[in-house]
Order: C-alpha cells, then structure tokens, then sequence
C-alpha cells in the first residue's frame, strides 16, 4: 500500500481516523494516570501480605519452639525434682545408712574382710546435693572382690564406685587387698554440714 494511498484514505475518513487517535490518547492517559499507579499498588500489597504471612510463619514457629522448650524445660526440671525425691537419700542419715550397713553386709556375704573403713561428708558448693564418700579397705580372694564390685555395680541404690585399687596382701597367703572409695549424694536442706569424718 503507497503512501498517498494512505493519505487519501487518511483524508477521505478524517473524523474516523480524529476520533481513534483521540481514544488512543486517552486511553494511554488512563493507563499513566490510574491504571499504572493502580497496577504497581497492587503488586506492592501483594509483595507486603507475602511479607505479613513469612514473618506469621517465623512467629509461629518460634512460638511453637519456645513452648516445645518450656515443656522440654518442665519436664526435665520434673525428673530431677524425681531423682532428688525417689532415688537420693533424703538426708545425711539416709546416705550414711545406704553406704555403711549395706557395704559392709555386702562385704561379708562376699567373704571379704573389712580391715578398715572411714567416711566423709562434703556440701555441695550452692547446690541441693551434699555428698557423702566411704572409703573401704577389704581383704579377700580375687573371686570373692570380683563377685563384690559386680554386685556393688549393679546395686539399685545409687552408689558411685569412684577409687578401686587392688593389691597384694601378705606373701604367706594369696589374699588380695582392695581399697575402694564409693560415694553417694543426698539432698541437702540444712545450712551446716550434719556428718563429718567417722565410721
């Protein structure tokens, strides 16, 4: 198609070609004025709920592990309060009678010989628990201190073997000397120490 067929078409339909020139421009002019601003507000509130609804799931989630914490936190905090109550001794008395009868019975039945045996308690530094340490020296035959520490190891009552030193007793007979030191830890209510060194 030439040019001054263009013209003439253009000339021939002047108020047809006016009026779609004039709706082109205004149409542009509503998309820069209204359409445009409208369309980029849009996107920017959908930007921001975006935005709102990842800082809810961040919030949420640490809401969520902070309460699996302050239960983790309560629970943990009810077994020790269970420990100190059910399987400690409640006091210096109740330590003293775990260790002292219940060694030295368990000495005999084994068919060791107590030669010697000392204790001492020490308080917990700001704690709940003081600790309460026996030191033993027994004699025996190398079956009878085995079979001793295997029963004393698997014990219900809470005892800590801490020290076991074996040795030769005299050269005359084939008796072995064990010195062990076992403790066990009661809760401590009073300011002052109650037991001291003794057996």
């Amino acid at each position: 198609m030439s040019v001054t067929l263009l013209r003439r078409i253009a000339s021939d339909h002047r108020r047809l070609v006016t009026a779609v020139a004039l709706l082109l421009a205004v149409d542009g002019l509503l998309y820069a004025v209204a359409l445009y601003p409208w369309s980029r507000r849009v996107v920017q509130a959908e930007a921001d709920a975006a935005a709102a609804e990842s800082r809810l799931v961040r919030m949420r989630t640490a809401w969520e592990t902070a309460t699996r914490t302050g239960a983790s936190s309560t629970r943990a905090e009810e077994r020790l309060e269970q420990f100190y109550t059910q399987v400690l001794p409640p006091d210096f008395a109740g330590a003293r009678a775990i260790l002292s009868p219940y060694l030295d019975r368990l000495a005999r039945d084994s068919a060791l010989v107590l030669e010697r045996q000392s204790s001492v308690s020490d308080r917990g530094r700001g704690g709940r628990l003081s600790r309460l340490r026996t030191t033993m020296v027994l004699a025996g035959r190398y079956e009878d201190v085995r079979r001793f520490i295997h029963v004393l190891e698997t014990a219900p009552e809470f005892i800590l073997v801490e020290d076991v030193v074996l040795g030769q007793g005299n050269e005359s007979d084939d008796r072995l000397v064990l010195t062990l030191g076992v403790s066990t830890y009661y809760r401590d209510a009073a300011p002052a120490a109650e037991g001291g060194p003794g057996s």
